[in-house]
């Protein structure tokens, strides 16, 4: 497979959400398709390579994996090289990276070792060196900008011991009598890079007299009262530094803090980066496992036969194959376009939706690997070379492909999130997603002729389908006065987001699939996106009949299973509390 591109800069595709808002797919929104330079990839190519060699050189992932233990010096190394400053500009060191870059320096480097290319991405994606382009001009700016230059380990201490989707942390800061610092006091959980932090952004509820708000606090974890309780080890990731903090009075120099309100890019900035760095963290981890799982399917494949016949001979096993490639190539599809030319807070639900796709798709993908090998997909690189067997980690992918889809937060509770946004747009105008849907698409002659007649069909099931959701969303909208109501349907929002993110992977294939065509840079994207869009509605028509059901309460009560089931004896049995 080709993931070549063009010889040209082509302007950055808009977003989506005027399409799915309207009803109407706008393929204007998507073609151009969003590329980079002829200088801006070569430059990114070497650098990657550079860092995937770095890796190969300093990680033993099996090492890593049996002692969960970052090779010794490895984090200097990093520093060193600037990779723990990918996206920061060459005046504080960094190699400055675009976001798609850093992207592919991650998901590279993860194709050697997940938890160390995690380190890197941590750092990149939701660190202090994240968060820079938020911090308006001042003492704090100042202050992270020096420390960033003399060499620093980061993360995001965000999560509390109350869960992660609590609107409010637990964590206190508390102002000093004199009101010119912070004391912190409260924990944070599953943090990664929180034991080899030494500067740590923590989020947490400012207790000023006068009202309390969110804020982001530069915590220097060399500060008294910092401490790192335990050292979280996962089924997967293994290696990768993950820890629960507690923060005992903490001091935190007022002027450190971000405050909520504060400045005119606070705090939807913030919102915007992460959005990016959780693809960063999540998912180039997914790619990169989706691309080996393509390579170990084809070196089984090559390799095995069934009673003298070429195991690539036979139908299901082609099959197997052909959906793994496809499903790589719309992985890389919305990666480019939800990355490539974006600006903070450009194509913020393409990025929102990405995360789910690339590490749902990884899971299938890898599950199906399992399933390919056989017992030697399950089976351990240390039995595999015990009996002289090609060593590929596919067990130790299949764990590390499990914990990308609760990094980050779970799936399930991006979807509700994701479909909240979207339902959003349309409790805010009343006028959104009435308007009639296209007939014709807006296809000029050039780009119709740049898609095969599978994928024309395709992409006229695209706008039947883009319609769809609109008038769904503009039913469920109009069904509520307001938006908690509407919120409180959770598996109908759920189903909303999952087509969603089907609607958005068949937009960046179908769109990849015509630039590509029309430059001659891959003669395989035309196929890869008809088998990808041919499972992708199948999905989507699942998804409608099932929302359908739950709609119109067809479904067996699940409120009333839950309720009987988490009931205790001696109490009334009510719905239990998040």
């Amino acid at each position: 497979m080709n993931s070549g591109s063009d010889d040209r800069s082509s302007t950055p595709a808009r977003g989506i959400l005027p399409g799915l808002a309207s009803g109407r797919l706008r393929w204007d929104a998507l073609d151009p398709f969003p590329e980079r330079t002829p200088e801006e990839r070569a430059a990114d190519e070497k650098t990657v390579a550079d860092i995937a060699t770095f890796h190969e050189q300093r990680v033993d992932p099996e090492e890593l994996d049996r002692t969960r233990t970052l090779p010794e010096g490895f984090l200097d190394d990093l520093q060193r090289q600037g990779y723990l400053r990918l996206g920061v500009g060459p005046d504080l060191g960094g190699l400055g990276l675009s976001s798609y870059a850093v992207f592919e320096a991650v998901a590279r480097a993860a194709q050697w070792s997940v938890p160390a290319a995690q380190v890197m991405a941590i750092q990149a994606g939701v660190g202090a060196p994240a968060m820079l382009p938020a911090l308006p001009e001042g003492p704090l700016r100042t202050h992270v900008r020096r420390r960033i230059a003399e060499g620093t380990v980061s993360g995001f201490g965000d999560t509390d011991h109350a869960g992660q989707n609590n609107s409010r942390p637990v964590l206190t800061a508390t102002p000093t009598p004199d009101g010119t610092a912070y004391e912190l006091t409260g924990d944070k959980l599953f943090i990664g890079n929180g034991p080899v932090a030494d500067l740590l952004p923590v989020s947490a509820v400012l207790d000023d007299p006068d009202r309390r708000r969110l804020g982001v606090c530069f915590v220097d974890t060399r500060t008294p009262g910092f401490q790192v309780t335990s050292h979280i080890e996962f089924m997967g990731s293994r290696g990768l530094p993950n820890g629960a903090l507690r923060l005992e009075k903490v001091r935190v120099l007022r002027e450190h803090v971000l405050v909520e309100g504060d400045g005119d890019r606070l705090p939807d900035a913030i919102g915007f980066l992460g959005l990016v760095g959780r693809l960063h963290f999540t998912g180039a981890p997914a790619l990169a496992i989706a691309r080996n799982c393509a390579e170990w399917s084809r070196d089984f494949v090559v390799r095995r036969t069934v009673d003298g016949r070429p195991l690539g001979d036979y139908e299901q096993i082609q099959r197997l194959v052909a959906t793994t490639v496809a499903e790589v190539y719309a992985m890389e599809s919305v990666a480019r376009l939800s990355l490539i030319g974006a600006g903070i807070g450009d194509r913020w639900l393409e990025q929102f939706l990405a995360k789910n796709v690339l590490v749902r798709t990884a899971g299938r993908i890898v599950d199906r690997t399992v399933s390919l090998l056989g017992a030697e997909g399950f089976e351990t690189v240390a039995s595999k070379r015990r009996r002289g067997a090609p060593d590929l980690p596919v067990e130790r992918a299949y764990r590390d492909a499990r914990g990308l889809r609760i990094a980050g937060n779970v799936d399930f509770q991006l979807d509700n999130q994701g479909a909240q946004l979207l339902l959003a747009a349309f409790h805010r105008d009343p006028d959104t997603g009435r308007a009639e849907p296209f007939s014709d698409l807006g296809l000029s002659t050039a780009a119709d002729a740049r898609l095969t007649d599978a994928n024309h069909a395709h992409l006229a099931a695209l706008a039947r389908h883009t319609a769809d959701l609109a008038r769904t969303c503009r039913e469920l909208a109009d069904s509520h006065d307001d938006l908690t109501g509407l919120y409180e349907h959770e598996g109908t929002l759920v189903l909303v987001a999952r087509i969603a993110a089907e609607l958005l992977t068949m937009s960046a294939a179908l769109a990849r699939a015509s630039h590509l065509t029309r430059t001659g840079a891959d003669d395989d994207a035309q196929a890869l996106a008809d088998l990808y869009c041919t499972g992708a509605r199948h999905r989507i028509e699942a998804a409608r009949r099932r929302l359908s059901t739950v709609r119109s309460g067809a479904e067996p009560d699940h409120a009333a299973i839950s309720r009987a089931w988490l009931s205790v004896p001696g109490r009334d049995r009510e719905a239990p509390q998040r």
